[in-house]
């Protein structure tokens, strides 16, 4: 039961970086597109965390790009809106996995309440509430 919020936990974290990640790209696409002229100007790190930056590379670095950080402060312009898409489509996967996920998650629950109690597997409710 342990592991299971663990792995809540974690995929939770996971979830929330992306999510703010896609947040702050959106603020740099806004502030880029009102200013096209200081594009190559901006810096990204104004507006990205360094949480941030490593949600993108761990993106990327899944489908096989290693630099795309640097190839983000160079041109913000022009990939920005990639990386937006991107960012997008791997928080629909991952809410859509947690669904699916949720349902096991709360099978473990079921299954292992009575034990995360302490109580002895063979007693039941009524021995309990006689007890005390």
């Amino acid at each position: 039961m342990f592991k299971c919020e663990d792995k809540m936990f974690e995929f939770d974290m996971l979830v929330e970086s992306v999510k703010v990640t896609i947040k702050n790209v959106a603020q740099l696409m806004e502030k880029i597109n009102d200013n096209i002229g200081i594009a190559e100007m901006i810096r990204i790190e104004d507006y990205l965390t360094l949480q941030n930056l490593r949600c993108i590379e761990k993106l990327y670095s899944k489908l096989g790009v290693d630099d795309i950080v640097d190839a983000m402060r160079k041109n913000p312009l022009g990939t920005s809106p990639f990386i937006l898409r991107e960012l997008e489509q791997e928080y629909k996967k991952l809410t859509r996995y947690r669904c699916d996920k949720n349902k096991n998650w709360v099978d473990v629950y079921k299954k292992n309440y009575r034990k995360s109690l302490g109580w002895p597997p063979n007693r039941n409710c009524q021995d309990i509430k006689n007890s005390s």
